[in-house]
């Protein structure tokens, strides 16, 4: 490595005796070891005092890169004129000198020496460097025509016919928001010659065309366009306006109908066509093409759109107006606006002696306006008949059913349901173990620790009454790892540190059973061969319980074949339908999932809450199987219903991550209405 020192003393003095050649060499000597901007300029002022102006450039430049590299952008500026100085033509330092402008935000300055530098390129590399600053230029100044046009006819040149349409179609708009409809169009048309199937111009043509009176020639494009564009709704659409416009009232339904058949749930599609049949004085169908709508309209969040029409056919369809302005207002948090509705909703479902969907609504109405006596009145009386009702139907409940139907609803986390179905048997039936089994997984789920460690205590009993005193035992444990702290727990069991994880909630799946050894499966199977000989096709309810039995101990082509058979039964179609769509979830068979599964829902007539459960599980199985066009629907179905219902609004986001938002705008209609209770 040179000495600096010794070599800046070795070029002064070249420099003092004027031996310029010397000196330079002393300094690029210098420049190897110690790369320096004050050096590079050296080295350019001593090429230009023996008038090398192409060397003394080029250590200018190189000069002021080192300094913007640096971050001197003032230092680098000021060589860049020095350059221009030498040669006001230097396409590099013009196009610099307009990055530093640019840079401290002086836009007109930096326009200026770009533009300068795009008329002094060398012809090697004029036309990719041409189109790179005339990038530039559009990205500081959008509104330049006569700019774009050089960039269109650029790209035309170079055979970019999509780009050159691209900057033509800004052209045009720029000359519309300017007012100017004639140049307008004619840089519409240019388009056309680029892309002659080019939407945007064929529709912007048109909606000129139309302003400017001119609405045959309007009727004659669009008509040619839809033979052109046969398969594009927007250009349909388009046309059917313009029929409207010209009162061809049949030509314009004709075009709906044809975009209604593409795609169903084309908002503004249905919102004409609902128009048209509203000016034809038919209120009736014009509501059908409003519902179908409606979806649309609450997905763009238009929902003031929606109310208003919700409101204007109260007096055709009471009871689905009723469920959807309840929904959307509940959307929107008015809730006074929700209690006025649900009140509506109990009055119309009275009048039809609906009690249990009156009650519902009255008592949920009664939530948000508690200091209305009138509407307590109400709940109070219509309390009483549905309890009636209510009690005649569970006196005819069985405790075995009541445990089947619990196991539904835990799975579908209706944990009311299963406590109304499961409390009023424990005096009937104080040592059912099955009964407190439930009861106890129920608390576990509601997070109730002082009950759950009560049905703790319970089952220890019944299982030491019963001789299995290790189940017991276990219980116990079980109720340690869920309340350590408990009083009624001290001295009943010794647990070790590594069971006990004291204030740890017990998850209710966290307990797994032992898997049965060969000698207890080889017995097993003796007796499975046995029980199968002797059971009956139609005893759908042993049938279903041995299918539970085979899927706890993961004989799970056991647990379908039981299922398969039990969902015969009407009474046991959709917990069967159900727990059979699991077992083949678990074996991967998801096609097999979603049919079962959608046949049930089929054949379901109530749809309550268990039938938007299921409707929930197929959402989810289409979800695994990648259907995600199915999934979003079927979330958007349940959505409408009950946009609380579990993560609905969650899994409708992350759906829309996957498949876009196009999906959503092309959702098929669907043939029955949800309710949105």
């Amino acid at each position: 490595m040179s000495d600096k020192s010794s070599v800046i003393k070795e070029a002064q003095k070249y420099i003092a005796r004027g031996q310029i050649d010397k000196a330079i060499a002393e300094w690029e000597k210098l420049i190897k070891d110690y790369p320096d901007g004050n050096t590079y300029n050296t080295i350019g002022d001593l090429y230009l005092r023996k008038n090398d102006k192409i060397n003394a450039v080029d250590s200018f430049h190189k000069s002021a890169q080192f300094f913007r590299h640096e971050g001197f952008s003032l230092k680098a500026l000021a060589l860049y004129k020095k350059i221009l100085n030498i040669n006001p033509s230097d396409s590099d330092a013009l196009f610099s000198l307009g990055e530093l402008n640019e840079e401290k935000g002086f836009t007109k300055d930096a326009i200026k020496y770009y533009l300068a530098s795009a008329d002094n390129l060398p012809k090697g590399d004029k036309k990719e460097k041409l189109l790179e600053i005339y990038e530039k230029v559009l990205a500081l100044s959008p509104a330049k025509i006569s700019l774009r046009n050089k960039v269109a006819e650029i790209y035309a040149k170079e055979g970019l016919m999509a780009d050159a349409a691209n900057q033509y179609i800004h052209i045009a708009r720029l000359y519309s928001e300017n007012g100017d409809t004639e140049k307008s169009l004619e840089y519409y048309h240019k388009t056309l010659d680029f892309q002659p199937v080019n939407r945007e111009a064929i529709l912007e043509i048109n909606y000129l065309y139309e302003r400017t009176g001119n609405l045959k020639q309007a009727l004659e494009q669009i008509e040619e366009a839809t033979t052109r564009l046969p398969q594009d709704m927007d250009i349909h659409l388009r046309c059917a306006e313009i029929y409207l416009t010209d009162k061809r009232i049949e030509k314009a339904r004709e075009c709906l109908r044809k975009v209604i058949e593409v795609e169903p749930a084309n908002v503004k599609a249905r919102n004409l066509l609902g128009d048209i049949y509203i000016k034809e004085g038919n209120r009736e169908k014009a509501w059908t093409e409003y519902l179908a709508a409606l979806d649309g309209m609450i997905l763009d969040e238009k929902y003031n759109d929606a109310i208003t029409i919700l409101e204007s056919f109260k007096d055709i369809d009471p009871l689905e107006t009723g469920k959807r302005l309840v929904s959307l207002y509940r959307q929107l948090g008015e809730q006074v606006q929700v209690a006025n509705e649900l009140i509506s909703l109990g009055d119309i479902f009275t009048g039809k002696d609906m009690q249990k969907e009156a009650l519902n609504c009255y008592k949920e109405a009664l939530t948000i306006n508690p200091g209305d006596d009138s509407l307590r009145a109400k709940v109070n009386e219509l309390e009483k008949e549905v309890s009636k009702e209510y009690i005649s139907i569970k006196a005819e409940k069985s405790v075995d059913e009541a445990i089947i139907e619990a196991d539904m609803s835990l799975k579908y986390g209706l944990y009311e349901s299963v406590k109304n179905l499961l409390v009023p048997f424990k005096e009937s039936e104080p040592e059912n173990i099955d009964l407190h089994e439930r009861l106890k997984t129920l608390y576990i789920h509601t997070g109730d620790k002082e009950q759950t460690i009560t049905e703790c205590l319970i089952l220890n009993e019944l299982y030491k009454k019963a001789g299995d005193s290790a189940k017991g035992e276990q219980i116990i444990k079980e109720a340690f790892e869920i309340y350590p702290e408990e009083p009624r727990l001290i001295g009943m069991a010794v647990v070790s540190q590594d069971t006990v994880s004291p204030g740890k909630p017990l998850e209710a799946e966290a307990i797994h059973k032992p898997a049965p050894d060969k000698e207890v499966m080889d017995v097993f199977n003796e007796f499975k061969k046995g029980l199968e000989k002797e059971l009956e096709k139609d005893d759908h309810k042993t049938h279903y319980n041995l299918a539970i039995a085979y899927k706890e101990m993961g004989l799970i082509d056991d647990a379908i074949r039981e299922f398969q058979i039990s969902r015969n039964g009407q009474k046991w179609l959709v917990s069967s339908s159900t727990m059979l769509s699991t077992c083949f979830i678990e074996k991967g068979l998801y096609p097999l999932a979603i049919d079962v599964l959608k046949d049930a829902i089929e054949k379901v007539e109530d749809q309550d809450e268990s039938y938007w459960a299921m409707k929930y599980d197929l959402a989810e199985v289409y979800e695994k199987n990648n259907n995600n066009k199915e999934a979003l629907e079927s979330y958007i179905e349940i959505f409408e219903w009950n946009s609380k219902f579990r993560v609905v609004s969650d899994k409708i986001k992350q759906i829309k991550v996957k498949v876009g938002d196009s999906v959503e705008k092309k959702k098929t209609g669907r043939k029955d209405r949800v309710s949105y209770l």
